[in-house]
Formats: C-alpha cells, structure tokens, sequence
C-alpha cells in the first residue's frame, strides 16, 4: 500500500476532482442510473463546476473546505464539506461530496476523509452534519452506518431530470464521527 497524504485542494485539483466524481458515479451507480446518463456525463461541464467551488475557497475557508487524497502526486479521493446558512434536518454542518477511485476504495482514505472534513465543520464553528446518499449505494450506506450515521430521512428526487431516492444520514455530534473513524484500523500504510 502506497503512502496517502491528505490536503487542501486547489484550483488546479478542478480537472483530477471532476475525472473521480464522474468514474464514482459510472461505478457506482451503473444498473441504478440509466447508461445513457452516465455516460453522457460531461468532463468539460465538472471541471467548470469544481473549478467555481476551488475558486471561491480562499473567501469561504469559514464555510466551505475540499480535501484531496494523493499518492505519489496521483489525486485518488476528495472530499468536501460546508458549513450549513440554515440547519437541515436540525443539523449545522453537511458532507457534500465524498469519492474513492475504486481500486482506491475499503483501505482507509473514506474514514481519514470523513475524519478531516467532521475536524473542519467543528472549526467551522458545526456540532453535526448531514450527508446524502442515493438508496442504492449499499456500500456508501453500510459505511455510514458503520461510522455511527443514522437515518433521518428517504425521501424521492430529481435530479437531472431522473427520479431518484436519496437518504439522509446524519450525526448529531462530529465527535462521534470521529472516534467511529478512530475506532476502526487502518491499513498500516494509512496512519
């Protein structure tokens, strides 16, 4: 197992971070999300969007923080968090974006992620998040529960024009987040 650094991402992470968003989606979701969507997934169109949100962090480092995993200058996860305007779900803090390129994935990056993002919503000034989850991802599920998340809500919605079920996992102490992070080992290449 390679050695994985955790940082802030930058502008120039926009192209890498947008390449495992839609490789996440295509693996994750193909048999749930039709191929013609999945396929049709637009690079230029993520990058432009990524790019936004990386831009706009020196000015939001108060409520907004993205994290990349590298290996060998090789980016292979990211995560993003954000502090809420206004509770959801009587939570202050949500988890927008967690990806694993899959041959990165069940070796410890998601828990160090999650880890880093619940530490920067408490700086933050956030006591609790939420994260979403489309109904299907069993894995992203069972790591959440895994994790200490509960349910608190499966609610239907759309998005891109398709009809999807999302579920809402939510924790009401970060601290919690954490230590189930803690609790569980890593590989030793990840400590």
């Amino acid at each position: 197992m390679k050695e994985i650094q955790l940082r802030r991402a930058t502008v120039a992470d926009a192209e890498a971070i947008a390449a495992i968003r839609i490789e996440g989606w295509r693996t994750t979701y193909r048999g749930m999300i039709p191929d013609s969507y999945l396929n049709e997934m637009d690079m230029n169109e993520n990058v432009l969007h990524w790019r936004a949100i990386l831009q706009a962090l020196p000015v939001k480092e108060d409520s907004l923080c993205v994290y990349v995993a590298v290996s060998e200058d090789e980016i292979v996860g990211f995560v993003s968090a954000m502090k809420l305007s206004e509770p959801k779900l009587d939570k202050d803090g949500e988890i927008n974006a967690i990806y694993i390129r899959p041959q990165w994935q069940r070796c410890g990056i998601g828990k160090r992620m999650l880890h880093k993002a619940a530490r920067s919503l408490q700086a933050m000034g956030c006591g609790s998040c939420v994260i979403w989850v489309i109904d299907g991802n069993s894995q992203a599920r069972n790591f959440y529960e895994e994790l200490g998340g509960e349910i608190l809500i499966e609610q239907d919605f759309s998005w891109d024009g398709l009809d999807l079920t999302e579920v809402g996992y939510g924790w009401s102490d970060l601290s919690v987040m954490m230590a189930s992070a803690d609790a569980l080992p890593f590989p030793k290449a990840l400590q």
